[in-house]
């Protein structure tokens, strides 16, 4: 039993060692390893843990505190992925405001159980009496309302980093927040798991301490694993030249061209739908709101109002549409007969498969193929 907290140790550092090994380290790489070394220090202090409670407990000190670090996993997640969202992360003294409850419970834990003597600690632990204790289920309960609420937190930062991205971006392929979804995903079913485990042991009395713990940390090991692997592997999804949000890409420059007199927002959408028919700036597969709103000579502020208020779309989905329509009229020329699919959806501004069949599944609410087979029946 005790070779899973070896194991899930082991991994972590294993990980950790192989993140500081990296070269060009960016700030997402070195939160990605505080992550590793709390699950490390988590994982780690349990099996200490348990070992000195054989010797009855040889080291006092150590016993009964492995749960604390449970109150930054939340945070440490939390600042990995808002690095990865946000490009212009920096710290701030307000966020120290995340540690408040490892803070609390720490000396909460010193005085309920940290400063009492030897004798005391063992009858405390001895045959679980603890878990009978109001002081026990507030932890669990307070561990599974930070843990999860963090997780989901995590959640609600890439859903709106998504939404950012596709008023910014006709294509967000190379920006890759799929993994990262999924990496949160995980931890918060881990975490919902580990607190369900614990809160209905409160009721039900099901297990000892010690298998509860063992139980928990399959999971940690198993999700250390998986985080360091597409961690690792992905690095920082903004490090690519398309996934590194420029601020000229989010901001007008100083020197931007000021918008034209437009008297009223309908004369603007007449405006811009002549550019998109006549320049067609959608076959441009790296085009971003910042470079049409250049060729429309308008500030991007104007622009994503425009598309957003009153033709009530995001630019990902502007654009798309166009690519879409573009397509549809490739498709049926004769010109195109040696053309596949994908090759005329590539002449279109498109640069993956999957983008193009979910834009086209979305405005037409068939696949491409079967769109061309009735097209040719008609």
């Amino acid at each position: 039993m005790e070779y899973v907290f070896i194991i899930g140790t082991f991994e972590s550092i294993f990980l950790l060692l192989l993140l500081l090994g990296k070269k060009n380290k960016s700030l997402p790489d070195y939160l990605l390893g505080v992550i590793f070394m709390l699950y490390a220090i988590s994982i780690g202090s349990v099996y200490l843990e348990l070992q000195n409670l054989k010797n009855n407990p040889a080291y006092s000190a150590i016993t009964n505190i492995s749960w604390l670090f449970l109150f930054l996993h939340g945070p440490a997640l939390w600042f990995y992925i808002k690095s990865l969202s946000d490009p212009d992360f920096r710290f701030k003294p307000l966020y120290l405001l995340h540690f408040i409850p490892f803070i609390f419970f720490s000396v909460f834990q010193y005085f309920n159980f940290i400063s009492l003597t030897v004798p005391e600690k063992i009858l405390f632990l001895e045959n679980d009496l603890f878990k009978e204790m109001i002081s026990y289920k507030i932890t669990v309960l307070a561990i599974g309302v930070s843990t999860i609420s963090y997780n989901s937190w995590a959640l609600s930062l890439i859903r709106r980093r998504r939404d950012k991205l596709m008023q910014q971006y006709s294509k967000i392929e190379d920006i890759d927040l799929g993994w990262l979804n999924a990496l949160t995903i995980a931890a918060l079913i881990c975490y919902s798991v580990n607190v369900a485990l614990f809160t209905l042991d409160l009721i039900f009395h099901f297990a000892t301490y010690k298998y509860l713990m063992f139980l928990t940390n399959i999971f940690a090991t198993v999700y250390v694993l998986f985080l360091g692997y597409f961690g690792i592997r992905q690095g920082n999804i903004f490090i690519n030249s398309m996934g590194v949000t420029r601020k000229s890409d989010v901001e007008p420059a100083s020197n931007e061209i000021p918008s034209p007199a437009i008297t009223t927002d309908d004369a603007f959408i007449r405006t811009l739908i002549r550019n998109m028919e006549e320049k067609q700036p959608y076959l441009d597969s790296e085009i971003t709101i910042s470079r049409l709103s250049e060729l429309l000579d308008v500030k991007i502020e104007f622009l994503s109002e425009v598309l957003n208020s009153r033709l009530k779309q995001n630019f990902f989905d502007f654009i798309n549409k166009y690519r879409i329509e573009e397509f549809k009229i490739q498709s049926i020329l004769k010109a195109n007969n040696h053309l596949s699919i994908m090759g005329i959806a590539y002449n279109c501004g498109f640069n993956s498969k999957a983008s193009f069949y979910r834009a086209f599944r979305k405005f037409e609410g068939m696949s491409p193929t079967d769109y061309i087979e009735r097209s040719h029946k008609k």
